[in-house]
């Protein structure tokens, strides 16, 4: 009886050692490949300035106070992306203004590759009266030249507050949903 004892006890060892080298063995398999999502490659993206319309029909030259803040605007959204750890930005190399408006979309897309960019960030403000504004924008994947995303996000007031909280808005959309 001792010898079935010892026997059905080497049995169970040898099925625990084999479970637990099959389970060892599907764990590596599912493993992702590399150490963290850290050692990855960041996304590469090439920002154009924003362009600017007014259709809010205002009397009041406000030509001065609205390019200082669409270049605060276009400084915030560069800085947001740039400070994210698996983003890389890179500049255009626009000679004259650096946005669809001005350069056109194909042009633009011309200098992000050129640049080392796998996405373009485009876009547009657009003031529709004094408490309403809205942030137009995409992203191009520039292997596919198709939007990885198109939004409209609108926000109230014609302040620098507001469309600084406005282009805060826009950064965190395009890294939480726009990028790989």
């Amino acid at each position: 009886m001792a010898d079935m004892g010892q026997a059905s006890n080497a049995g169970f060892h040898t099925l625990s050692v084999i479970g637990r080298s099959v389970t060892v063995a599907a764990l590596v398999a599912i493993a992702p490949t590399g150490f963290s999502a850290e050692a990855a490659e960041p996304v590469t993206v090439a920002t154009a300035g924003f362009d600017f319309i007014d259709t809010s029909g205002e009397t009041r030259d406000q030509t001065a106070e609205h390019d200082r803040r669409l270049q605060a605007l276009d400084r915030t959204i560069l800085d947001s992306l740039a400070a994210e750890k698996n983003l890389r930005t890179v500049p255009l190399g626009c000679v004259e203004k650096c946005t669809v408006g001005s350069a056109g979309v194909e042009a633009l897309s011309r200098q992000a590759v050129e640049a080392g960019a796998s996405h373009l960030l485009i876009g547009q403000v657009r003031k529709m009266s004094t408490l309403v504004g809205g942030v137009k924008f995409a992203v191009i994947d520039l292997d596919t030249n198709r939007p990885t995303c198109d939004r409209f996000l609108s926000y109230r007031g014609d302040t620098d507050e507001a469309w600084t909280r406005a282009a805060a808005y826009a950064a965190k959309d395009v890294v939480g949903h726009c990028l790989p």
